[in-house]
């Protein structure tokens, strides 16, 4: 009568504790893991869609330029704008032509009647800038944008597509 080793033993009971430990790992994840994944899938779903930004409606008179987008549009010059720019106190000075390209053909006819007031919103803005303001093409950019601004509000019969700068000199 052989006597059973305890080594024998050890080893079936530590494969079954292996295998519930092995199970209550995977029910460990499923009660915990899965509800916290959905958790966060609903939360980043939530943020997302919060933070898109809707597509806004567009007017006839703005899907009208953007159709036009593609053809070149008509040109109307405003030669030799000279104003003193912000902060100079009269020692420096810029000399600008712009140019305005709109679609619409009866504009022509507004931009003339109403070339003193837009000579006038564009002296100002320019006018409004300091030196460093006016230097760089994001200022540019950012001074064409302005400008295309002020004359849309200005002009009722349609609106400016683009502005062009071919001369912008300050000394």
């Amino acid at each position: 009568m052989a006597k059973k080793k305890p080594e024998e033993e050890n080893p079936v009971e530590e494969k079954e504790s292996k295998q519930n430990s092995g199970g209550n790992t995977l029910k460990m994840i499923l009660m915990i893991g899965l509800p916290l994944m959905i958790v966060q899938a609903v939360l980043a779903w939530f943020l997302i869609s919060s933070f898109a930004q809707p597509t806004k409606a567009v007017s006839d008179s703005e899907e009208q330029v953007e159709e036009d987008d593609d053809t070149p549009g008509l040109l109307y010059e405003f030669g030799d704008v000279i104003v003193n720019p912000a902060g100079t106190a009269g020692s420096r000075f810029l000399n600008a032509t712009i140019v305005l390209e709109y679609t619409n053909a009866e504009l022509e006819a507004e931009i003339t009647d109403k070339n003193v007031q837009l000579r006038d919103a564009l002296v100002n803005v320019l006018i409004s800038k300091t030196i460093i303001e006016l230097d760089g093409a994001e200022a540019r950019a950012s001074i064409k944008e302005e400008i295309k601004a002020g004359c849309n509000d200005i002009l009722k019969k349609g609106k400016v597509r683009a502005i062009y700068l071919p001369r912008f000199i300050f000394q």
